[in-house]
């Protein structure tokens, strides 16, 4: 039997490398996590950062949907272009703890239950974080801070002044975490790999006052995360130069339009997405100074007189993904649609609980074999059942590993 297992992972180490790609996008992620533990060769295969990007394209998405206030319940729904029934997706029920996402990018996932995480839903691997130097986090997960003196939801508000970057070209130190300070027409940068937190050199003084708009995710393209400001124009900071510019770009909003600012994977371009109840607008930054409209799209059919509330919540050059929440329903309360851009088509993603608020966060998620090194603070926290472990393996089963 061992000369037998010999042979067969011979014939694979001697396979083209074309014909073992194709072997190997034909397995499922699972499948494929657990290929990755048994075959040094195709470990050190899988390593090679010019896989990830590749297989991410093989995979199917998924979309997590939290509150934005500390999330008791956390949903994840397969990310298709159409489906022929709703459903309400997978969903973990969190009672001693509140879950708090900050990001999700290349496959991996930065979120705070009870301690803050970097993990892998794919790989199940993940690795605990210190934020306790972070001037930020702290006060946006914690309890009472002055800082705040509107009280939870001011703080949690903030969580958009957190980028999470992962550069899958890099063998070591693959993630960062930066988080914009924001100061009047003064913004400073504090950064993390992991390991420890320290304030960046590199500042940006505007000559302007523009706030960063609130619940406003960055955006992060080129290894760059991007800051929207509420006059159109953004903060770019590099984290791995350190360097930071400001985008002078206007963009001029219309009353009771709804807006999402993304990146669009398909053609590498920072994109802005505004939307009433009849259209909706695809903008596309161009020389880094205008927004240029490069879509129009018919929204779905919304009756007013049922509505309660209706959000773009995700978008990424392939498809646009928008919810819908009326009142009066029995079953459930929100609709999450999704538009096929080359297809020119609508769809139903799926469904929201009866309970699910307006207020609410989607992190588009793609699976990847990104590394995350694990700690021996983790092993003890594994080997005690402690109830935070619990929750984030709960939470990264979430993931649908089916093609």
């Amino acid at each position: 039997m061992e000369n037998s297992h010999c042979d067969s992972s011979s014939i694979m180490n001697d396979l083209p490398l074309h014909l073992l790609d194709e072997i190997l996008f034909k397995l499922e992620p699972k499948s494929m996590a657990m290929m990755r533990c048994t075959n040094k060769s195709i470990k050190s295969y899988l390593s090679d950062p010019r896989f990830g990007p590749e297989y991410a394209s093989w995979v199917r998405s998924s979309l997590f949907n939290v509150s934005s206030y500390g999330a008791v319940y956390v949903y994840c729904q397969p990310l298709v272009s159409s489906c022929d029934y709703m459903s309400p997706g997978n969903e973990v029920e969190l009672i001693s703890e509140r879950c708090y996402f900050f990001g999700s990018c290349s496959g991996l996932l930065l979120l705070y239950i009870g301690c803050l995480f970097v993990a892998n839903p794919l790989t199940k691997r993940f690795r605990i974080l210190d934020h306790s130097g972070s001037k930020l986090i702290p006060k946006i997960v914690g309890g009472n801070d002055n800082s705040y003196p509107e009280g939870n939801i001011a703080r949690t508000e903030r969580a958009m002044c957190v980028g999470f970057a992962v550069n899958p070209n890099r063998t070591t130190k693959r993630f960062m975490i930066v988080c914009i300070l924001e100061m009047e027409t003064v913004y400073g940068f504090e950064i993390s790999d992991g390991d420890s937190w320290r304030l960046s050199e590199t500042t940006i003084t505007t000559s302007s006052k523009s706030d960063l708009t609130t619940r406003m995710k960055p955006a992060y393209l080129d290894n760059t995360l991007h800051w929207l400001r509420n006059d159109g124009s953004i903060i770019s900071f590099n984290p791995e130069t350190e360097q930071a510019c400001l985008i002078s770009s206007i963009f001029h909003r219309e009353p009771d339009t709804k807006l999402l600012f993304a990146e669009s994977i398909k053609i590498n371009r920072l994109t802005l997405i505004s939307g009433t109840i009849e259209t909706i607008s695809v903008y596309t930054l161009v020389g880094n100074h205008k927004w240029a409209l490069t879509r129009r799209i018919k929204n779905i059919s919304i009756e007013e007189n049922t509505l309660e509330c209706w959000n773009i919540v995700a978008y990424d050059g392939k498809c646009l993904v928008v919810r819908v929440k009326k009142r009066g329903l029995e079953s459930f309360e929100g609709v999450i649609h999704v538009y096929d851009m080359e297809a020119n088509s609508w769809g139903v993603l799926g469904s929201t609980t009866i309970w699910a608020s307006c207020v609410r966060d989607f992190y588009k998620f793609t699976p990847s074999l990104f590394s995350v090194e694990e700690d021996e603070q983790q092993k003890v926290l594994v080997a005690s059942n402690d109830q935070r472990i619990s929750y984030l393996i709960a939470i990264m089963g979430l993931i649908d590993t089916t093609k």
